[in-house]
């Protein structure tokens, strides 16, 4: 289950949600990154829902721009590099422009902040002496990886 994190407008997430038919077989899966389109405030707290409501929906849009409603607790939300998978770190290595001295070229669909994904190609970058024959999706992963990354 994704960590007691506040879902943001604009945050990357994860769905994951089977589906049941009446007799309570898994009938298909969802499995997308989607874009937190609207967090409405709970009622009664006032408060926005976070990633353990699982009584809470907010609205989603995926990669085709499909809009839906998904409850909270089947999303696994992206905020910082540690909530990410290997895959996940080896497409972010493609989204990034690794090397350059602008945040603008480390946005990336996780939603994960600019400095922290700085940091890391960074860190990757002196980790492999910035030779270009060992920068790939996968070194990068690897490296990603192997660092404890903060909680």
């Amino acid at each position: 289950m994704a960590k007691e994190l506040t879902i943001r407008r604009g945050s990357k997430a994860r769905y994951v949600k089977t589906h049941y038919n009446l007799w309570g077989n898994p009938i298909s899966t969802t499995n997308e990154v989607v874009t937190i389109t609207d967090n409405p405030r709970d009622p009664e707290t006032g408060r926005y829902c976070s990633a353990d409501d699982w009584h809470a929906y907010v609205k989603v849009r995926n990669g085709e721009g499909k809009e839906y409603e998904a409850e909270c607790d089947d999303l696994e939300v992206y905020n910082t590099m540690g909530d990410l998978t290997h895959d996940d770190y080896m497409q972010l290595r493609r989204e990034i422009k690794h090397g350059s001295i602008y945040l603008a070229d480390y946005r990336n669909s996780f939603g994960i902040d600019e400095n922290e994904v700085y940091s890391a190609s960074e860190g990757f970058g002196m980790e492999t002496g910035w030779n270009d024959d060992e920068d790939t999706p996968e070194a990068f992963a690897d490296y990603c990886d192997a660092i404890e990354w903060a909680a």
